[in-house]
This record gives C-alpha cells, sequence and structure tokens, in this order.
C-alpha cells in the first residue's frame, strides 16, 4: 500500500476560497479512481490543507500521476488556485506501508 500526501498553506484571507477548491481539485482528480480525501490542520499548522490518497503499489501512483500530468483541465483547475495557497509552501510525501 501506498499513501500519497500533499500539504499547502493557505494564503491569509483565502480560507474558504482554499477550502472550496481543495475539495473540488480532490473531487475532480477522484475521476481517475482515486478516492483523495481533504483535511485542514485545526493545530500547530493552522492555515494547512493536506490531500491524502492510498493506492496499491508504486505503479498505480505512476499512472494516476502520468494521467494528471497530461490532463490539461487539470492544469486549467490547478491555475485558478494561485492566489489562495503561499508560493512554495506545497509539499508532498509519498510512505509504503510497512
Amino acid at each position: 500500500m501506498i499513501r500519497w500526501t500533499r500539504t499547502g498553506r493557505v494564503t491569509i484571507g483565502k480560507v474558504p476560497a482554499a477550502i472550496q477548491w481543495a475539495k473540488e481539485i480532490a473531487e475532480y482528480c477522484n475521476k481517475y479512481n482515486v478516492k483523495i480525501s481533504v483535511y485542514m490542520d485545526r493545530f500547530s499548522d493552522v492555515g494547512t490543507i493536506r490531500w491524502f490518497a492510498d493506492l496499491t503499489d508504486l505503479a498505480a501512483w505512476e499512472k494516476f500521476e502520468n494521467q494528471l500530468m497530461a490532463d490539461k483541465e487539470y492544469w486549467q483547475k490547478v491555475n485558478q488556485a494561485v492566489d489562495l495557497f503561499i508560493q512554495g509552501s506545497f509539499h508532498d510525501t509519498l510512505m509504503r506501508a510497512i
């Protein structure tokens, strides 16, 4: 089992719009048969949104990533969020269950 997570810090004053966009982009990506969940930190890194997805193996992750990279509509949606998150705040982690 592989777990992917992405974190991004929301720009001050943009929390409601960032939450809406975070849920919409997750729903859009779910069309690739990957269930993405969205969370927001309540303590510690307040203003941080986290996306999570579990995939069977690295091959499944690579297939999903390649589909997104080639999806023009996905990139249009990503570009809509340019002012919602702090530049350079995104961080991806890929983990393997042990």
